[in-house]
């Protein structure tokens, strides 16, 4: 994999873009039309940075366990492309296809993480719009 991190604005907020710009030349993948968003909000409030360094560990280890729930339940059909932190908040970008369960790993994950607010929100996106919007030119 092939991961860039950059700084921008989004929707007026300061945002830090992790991406796995390996994709590019081919997005959008044929099969994974679907985009799924993982919305990880932090317990403790941000002092000037993303999110509070004493949690940082903490954030990195749910990270991890979303990307093995995720693999789990994708049945081979998913991709991890993008990970957005805002003030306070991580969201992490799945790419799958019909055939992916990642509801089950979104309620897998939530039984593991008692006491951390995580959403999770689905989209058609068949022509990989919003992977593109955070590319570096």
């Amino acid at each position: 994999m092939t991961w860039t991190v950059h700084q921008r604005e989004v929707e007026g907020k300061t945002a830090q873009i992790l991406i796995d710009d390996h994709f590019a030349p081919q997005a959008p993948l044929k099969d994974l039309v679907n985009l799924s968003g993982f919305s990880l909000y932090c317990r403790q409030e941000p002092v000037n940075t993303l999110w509070h360094p004493d949690e940082g560990d903490t954030l990195d280890i749910i990270e991890e366990r979303l990307i093995n729930l995720c693999e789990k339940h994708s049945h081979g059909w998913s991709v991890y492309v993008l990970r957005m932190a805002t003030f306070g908040v991580r969201e992490y970008y799945f790419y799958h296809s019909n055939e992916a369960e990642l509801t089950k790993a979104y309620a897998e994950l939530l039984a593991l993480t008692p006491g951390y607010r995580i959403e999770l929100s689905t989209v058609l996106d068949a022509e990989w719009a919003e992977y593109r919007k955070y590319l570096l030119p």
